[in-house]
């Protein structure tokens, strides 16, 4: 069966596209670090106490992005324009609260901190994926839920899609060929890692089975679920990558194209939109024909991984790579349009090329929107040096006056790791 339509409308109107435009989604990622710089801000002016903190940013980033993906999903774009205007404004009187208007300084004096913020703006962005989808995996059976948000039928663009594809190249960047720690690099590994994806796909599988729960069979199969499909694709790709030496992007780009082939010229396409179901395979045939795209992902993550996964980078650094982030999101941007009109419309439920384009394109931009909040905050979060440096002629300052700026810095600095250790606070990195 081919499906030859003169534009996107028409096989919208006869197969079921719908979601809502990638532009859209890609505005939902600003919510939770404008959320996180506005909490910031809030604590560098009122001097709130730690828990104080953790508890309005529980509360806030929680309330932001449930408003924005239900009761506010109308006037999105009103609503992140008001909460940028909201954190410009506290960002002013934070400088205000530290830089006097008689205060002479020079920008070229500003040392800027020397601070590994790969881990944070990662882990950020994690963070922010894991709470956007536990917020959608209840909030979707509710009718305040935006239908469109939801996962698509057959062709379309939604924000739920876009989070099984964030979350499978994710796990790639994450991983130990994604860090190149080549030394930590072990099959058996791998398979007693992937055991507990497999067991909450039985264990998803027999309470859904068990309960009568309504299951959305086109979504990866009457058996399958997305367990499953992380489960393989991890351990595929890992044996894969272990085996084979070659770059995971040249790994990528093969999978996708042999996926794509199959998909446009092999019938894979007919296969999946059919209403057959005789046998296992054809029960399944969604998550196991999907899983060649969601390898491509994979193999997507690694590549991306080598690239921010890089130790020892100062501020001159990061900026490079927001650079990088942004070449590489806006590229696949830009080729994701073409191969959605000519090639075949974004599929998910086929995780077909243009799908992957765009779920690589969405990924990088976030991870460059996170990038931004984190070189922001290590930037602002090292004021005490920046205005010793601002207000004070180092220079020209006098021996003892440098030996007591010194003496109250470290002390500073002393009282905080006592603090630190009194109350067990620690730092801990995954």
């Amino acid at each position: 069966m081919e499906y030859n339509f003169s534009s996107v409308e028409e096989a919208q109107k006869i197969l079921g596209f719908d979601g809502t435009f990638p532009s859209e989604i890609f505005s939902l990622t600003f919510f939770v670090p404008l959320g996180s710089l506005l909490i910031w801000f809030i604590a560098g002016i009122t001097h709130l106490s730690n828990k104080s903190i953790q508890f309005l940013e529980l509360c806030m980033l929680n309330i932001i992005l449930l408003l924005a993906l239900t009761l506010l999903e109308q006037k999105l774009q009103l609503v992140l324009i008001g909460l940028g205007i909201v954190v410009s404004i506290l960002f002013y009187v934070f400088l205000m609260k530290y830089f006097s208007k008689k205060t002479k300084y020079n920008l070229k004096n500003i040392r800027l901190p020397e601070k590994n913020v790969n881990r944070d703006f990662i882990g950020g962005y994690r963070g922010h994926l894991l709470l956007a989808t536990a917020i959608s995996i209840l909030a979707v059976d509710f009718n305040f839920f935006p239908s469109r948000f939801a996962k698509t039928d057959i062709y379309g663009w939604s924000m739920m899609d876009a989070g099984v594809g964030s979350f499978i190249l994710l796990h790639g960047l994450c991983s130990s060929h994604g860090k190149n720690l080549v030394a930590k690099h072990s099959l058996k590994k791998c398979f007693l890692s992937s055991f507990p994806l497999f067991l909450l796909g039985f264990i998803r599988l027999a309470a859904t089975t068990a309960v009568g729960y309504h299951k959305v069979v086109p979504e990866y199969g009457v058996h399958w679920n997305f367990f499953f499909t992380l489960a393989f694709t991890k351990m595929i790709c890992y044996s894969v990558l272990c085996k084979v030496r070659l770059p995971s992007g040249l790994l990528a780009a093969v999978t996708v194209l042999i996926h794509q082939l199959l998909l446009s010229k092999a019938g894979l396409t007919a296969l999946v939109l059919s209403e057959s179901r005789a046998n296992f395979f054809e029960a399944n045939k969604e998550g196991i024909c999907s899983l060649l795209g969601f390898v491509t992902l994979y193999f997507c993550g690694v590549q991306l991984g080598h690239i921010v996964w890089k130790q020892g980078y100062k501020i001159s650094h990061y900026v490079w790579l927001l650079v990088k982030l942004i070449v590489i999101g806006g590229f696949a941007w830009t080729l994701m349009y073409p191969f959605h009109e000519t090639v075949q419309p974004v599929s998910r439920r086929m995780a077909n090329l243009p799908y992957c384009i765009w779920v690589v394109s969405l990924t990088s931009l976030q991870l460059a929107v996170h990038l931004c909040q984190e070189i922001i905050m290590a930037v602002l979060t090292n004021l005490l040096t920046g205005l010793v440096n601002i207000s004070i002629n180092t220079d020209a300052s006098s021996n003892i006056k440098s030996f007591i700026i010194l003496i109250l810095y470290l002390t500073i600095l002393t009282a905080s790791s006592v603090i630190n250790l009194k109350y067990n606070v620690q730092l801990k990195f995954w």
